[in-house]
């Protein structure tokens, strides 16, 4: 079997995440706490939605606007709290904030006055970069003038808009919880306060979609002047009602990933996206230049970078260990008062092996290892630890071995980018903070 033909293999072996029998004492036991810290990631879950689009699988807690048992002030109560905590120890006392993302769920959906106790936890208690990035991922009905306003003026540097299309039809079809022209009117709110940094998440291979519907998504894209976009093939999780609404006819079936009018819509998009000025920086990822995703540039091509994830629902990775803290929003608020971190998942300490093929994974996202970054980071060589396999990804077309780093060639590319498509279906979690 030829290494293409069993790409699912080639994932890192990453320790699983195992149920926390020691409580709040993992943290203690298992993070280090008391050392001195380095650069790191902050990852803040907002735990809420308006709606739940038909196909999501990831954890929400449906928050209505009236709110009428306070739930949004008792979390973010707790969740300042929370922050609090975690930043009294030595590890992130002493370490600098890279890139921050306000994630969840819908960061967006909290108030302008919630907002502000999020970012002021935030800069008061953690020690953040010069260029430290803040991102606030979000819904464009959210994006009030007030909120529009607060945002341009406060440290958030970039906010990530869901619009996934803006064909109505399309967004009703999927049970979108924004209307089609709400995306545009939230990115000109924002640029009238003079914030331009905003990316659109978009959508393909949607239910029902033809390629002249999404070719004309690409063409109002381009017209907006967005500085970053990406895109995501649809997928429908088991279990979700999207799922059952396919099983009784209601909603048109998917096209297969390999069907090639699915190949022609992620073609149009590589084509529009060159000549509008756009560069596909990683799989997926398309900027102009200077307005490059820095918490995904951390992510993927530094080894080793910690997370903190805070929230239900959010992931971490500290001290070789991978964690997860429960999709469960009463369980974190009882945890807080009892003045603890609700850790419900942790791994096993990762060994050497497993943090080098998850930095190889990571960075390939990039196209390329640097041999330098990797010699630095491991004490070893890259064609030393992975001899064999860097042999079988020449020898199969798949990469190039150039003096200063390895390069995914163009069947490589789509090699990796199986991989990282895989990857995504397997897992439960955003794809941004994926530890």
């Amino acid at each position: 079997m030829t290494l293409i033909e069993r790409w699912p293999a080639m994932l890192p072996s990453l320790p699983a995440l195992d149920q926390n029998t020691d409580g709040h004492r993992v943290v203690a036991e298992r993070f280090a706490v008391d050392e001195v810290g380095g650069d790191f990631l902050l990852y803040i879950s907002i735990p809420f939605c308006r709606v739940r689009c038909r196909a999501c699988p990831y954890f929400v807690n449906l928050l209505s606007p009236r709110d009428p048992r306070g739930m949004e002030s008792a979390y973010v109560s707790a969740l300042v709290a929370d922050l609090e905590r975690w930043a009294s120890y030595r590890r992130w006392r002493t370490g600098r904030v890279r890139a921050v993302y306000i994630g969840g769920g819908t960061g967006s959906i909290l108030s302008t006055e919630h907002l502000r106790s999020v970012m002021r936890a935030i800069e008061t208690n953690f020690s953040l970069s010069d260029d430290c990035e803040i991102t606030l991922e979000g819904n464009a009905s959210d994006f009030t003038p007030d909120k529009s306003r607060y945002v341009a003026d406060s440290g958030i540097s970039r906010v990530s808009l869901g619009v996934q299309s803006f064909d109505p039809d399309t967004l009703r079809t999927i049970g979108s919880p924004h209307a089609a022209d709400q995306s545009i009117s939230a990115l000109h709110e924002l640029k009238r306060h003079g914030f331009d940094n905003v990316q659109f998440d978009m959508m393909y291979n949607l239910p029902g979609q033809r390629r002249e519907v999404w070719q004309r998504d690409l063409e109002q894209l381009g017209e907006l002047d967005v500085r970053h976009f990406t895109i995501y093939e649809y997928r429908v999780h088991e279990g979700t009602p999207q799922q059952r609404l396919i099983e009784r006819g209601k909603v048109p079936q998917m096209l297969g990933t390999s069907a090639p009018a699915v190949q022609r819509m992620y073609e149009d998009v590589v084509e529009t996206a060159e000549q509008a000025g756009f560069e596909m920086y990683m799989f997926d990822y398309f900027a102009k230049p200077g307005y490059e995703n820095r918490y995904n540039h951390w992510t993927h091509r530094r080894p080793d970078i910690e997370v903190l994830g805070v929230g239900p629902g959010a992931y971490g990775l500290v001290n070789h260990h991978r964690f997860a803290t429960a999709k469960n929003t009463d369980a974190y608020l009882d945890a807080v008062r009892r003045g603890e971190h609700l850790v419900t998942f942790v791994s096993p300490r990762m060994t050497a092996r497993q943090r080098r093929e998850r930095y190889l994974f990571n960075a390939l996202h990039y196209y390329s290892v640097d041999f330098r970054v990797y010699e630095d980071a491991f004490g070893s060589t890259l064609l030393d630890d992975f001899r064999d396999e860097m042999a079988e990804l020449a020898g199969g077309g798949l990469i190039e071995v150039g003096p200063d780093a390895v390069h995914l060639t163009g069947q490589g590319r789509t090699w990796h980018r199986r991989l990282i498509s895989y990857a995504r279906s397997q897992s439960g979690s955003p794809r941004d903070q994926r530890s």
